[in-house]
C-alpha cells in the first residue's frame, strides 16, 4: 500500500472493546494515523484512546452518517478507513490492503470486505457475508445518507471486494443484539417512515408472508439451523424484525387514512 491511511473511529462508553479496535490497526505499517471521535463517554474510553491514538477529539453524537462524514473531513490523509469501536482488522485483512498496488489504488477508490458478526462470542453465519464498504479515498467517492445505514458509491469505476473479513463483535460477551428491543424499536420505526417517505405501501400479503419468508432465509438458505437454537433464534429475530417493520408502516398507512 503506497499511500498513507487515516483510521477513522466513533467511539463512546466503547471501554470494554476500543483497546481490540486499536490494536488491530496499529499494528500495520499503512496505518499512518489513528483518529479517534469521543462523543461524551463516562468511562475509560477517552484514557483508553489517548493511549493508542494520534487524535483524540470530542464531538456530540448527531447520528451515524453526519459523524463519521466529520472524522473522515478531519483525517490527515486523503485515504481512510473507517473502523467502527466494536471492529477488528483481522491479520488476513490487513496483509491483503498493505499489498494493494498503486495501479488498484488508481483505479479503484472505494473497497469492500466482508464481516464477520458475533452474538455473545459466537459467530452469526446467517449474517455472512455482509459486506461493508470502508476503506475509501475522500476525494473520490459521494456519502449517500439513510436513517440507518450510511453509504459511499465511488464517482468513477468499481468497487473492489477484498477477501478478508472485519471481525464484529467478537469479544463481547453480552447478548444485545437480540434482547435490546428498544434499539430494534427506535431502527424499525426509522425504516417505516422512510419507507413511507419514499412511496412504499404495505399490503395484507406483505404481512402475511415477509416474516415467514425472512425466517426462512435466515435459518434454512443463510444455514442458521446449522447452529442449533443459536440459530434458531437468530432467524426469529430476523423475522419477528421484519414484521415490526411492516406493521409499523401499515400503522403509518393507517393514520393518513384516518387522521385524528
Amino acid at each position: 500500500m503506497g499511500q498513507p491511511i487515516s483510521v477513522c473511529i466513533l467511539a463512546y462508553n466503547a471501554a470494554d472493546h476500543l483497546a481490540q479496535a486499536l490494536q488491530s490497526a496499529k499494528k500495520w505499517d499503512w496505518c499512518r494515523e489513528i483518529l479517534v471521535f469521543d462523543s461524551g463517554s463516562t468511562d475509560d474510553t477517552v484514557a483508553i484512546a489517548e493511549h493508542y491514538a494520534d487524535r483524540v477529539e470530542h464531538h456530540d453524537w448527531v447520528d451515524f452518517g453526519t459523524n463519521r462524514q466529520k472524522i473522515v473531513a478531519a483525517a490527515a490523509h486523503d485515504w481512510v478507513f473507517v473502523l467502527d469501536s466494536d471492529e477488528q482488522i483481522t491479520d488476513a485483512l490487513g496483509r491483503e490492503i498493505a499489498d494493494l498496488s498503486d495501479a488498484i489504488l488508481q483505479s479503484h477508490a472505494v473497497m469492500s470486505m466482508p464481516r464477520r458478526n458475533y452474538i455473545f462470542r459466537q459467530h452469526v453465519r446467517a449474517y455472512d457475508p455482509d459486506r461493508v464498504q470502508r476503506l475509501f479515498d475522500r476525494r473520490r467517492i459521494d456519502w449517500q445518507m439513510d436513517v440507518v445505514h450510511d453509504t459511499i458509491q465511488p464517482q468513477q469505476g468499481q468497487v473492489l471486494p477484498l477477501k478478508g473479513a472485519l471481525l464484529h463483535k467478537a469479544q463481547s460477551d453480552v447478548f444485545s443484539d437480540f434482547f435490546d428491543g428498544k434499539r430494534y424499536a427506535d431502527r424499525t420505526e426509522a425504516l417505516a417512515q422512510q419507507m413511507y417517505d419514499r412511496g412504499r405501501r404495505v399490503t395484507y400479503l406483505d404481512l402475511l408472508l415477509r416474516p415467514a419468508l425472512m425466517f426462512w432465509k435466515y435459518y434454512l438458505l443463510k444455514g442458521g439451523i446449522l447452529q442449533g437454537s443459536f440459530g434458531l433464534n437468530i432467524a426469529w429475530k430476523a423475522a419477528f424484525s421484519n414484521h415490526l417493520k411492516y406493521a409499523r408502516l401499515w400503522h403509518l398507512q393507517q393514520k393518513k387514512k384516518n387522521p385524528s
